[in-house]
């Protein structure tokens, strides 16, 4: 009981030491979240294909919601994405006499696989998105497209081409 004591009495004094153990517990709550599931190691095995099912999945949904603008009509999308899934792993730093900072990756094991303990997944980012429209020829149907696409994936209008469907 004294050990505990002792052990909460040095958290609580040790700023750093507090900050890391949150840090390490924040880790291990999302990996409990995550559980390691067999989708996340699908995505990682074979990054092109995950890449090449998102991009169809935001082209569904483009085209679906493309749809709804007056003038547009028949349409068709594509939408190239930068990467399927980064993720930010927490790593234990220490500062040499020199003043270098050397550090190794927080490795946890999780049902018997070893893993980097993950501190934060960045989600893909749209590069670029092209669409061909009955309708595409004209300016105003053309605008609201480009308005349209920046809205929905957070690009600039310079990533977004619009051109009329032919036949």
């Amino acid at each position: 009981m004294k050990r505990w004591v002792d052990l909460k009495q040095k958290l609580m004094s040790d700023k750093k030491l507090l900050a890391l153990l949150g840090v390490f517990l924040a880790g291990l709550v999302l990996l409990a979240a995550s559980s390691g599931t067999s989708r996340a190691k699908t995505a990682s095995a074979d990054p092109q294909k995950a890449r090449e099912k998102l991009e169809r999945s935001l082209e569904q949904r483009a085209e679906k919601l493309l749809s709804t603008v007056q003038g547009v009509g028949k349409v068709r999308v594509m939408v190239t994405v930068d990467l399927t899934q980064e993720y930010r792993y927490a790593k234990n730093t220490a500062e040499n006499a020199d003043g270098r900072s050397t550090g190794e990756y927080v490795i946890v094991e999780q049902q018997g696989d070893k893993t980097g303990l993950a501190l934060a997944s960045v989600a893909p980012t749209v590069r670029g998105v092209a669409v061909s429209c009955t309708g595409g020829g004209s300016a105003r149907v053309r605008q609201e497209v480009v308005n349209l696409m920046c809205a929905a994936f957070g690009v600039g209008a310079s990533r977004v081409y619009v051109t009329a469907l032919g036949d």
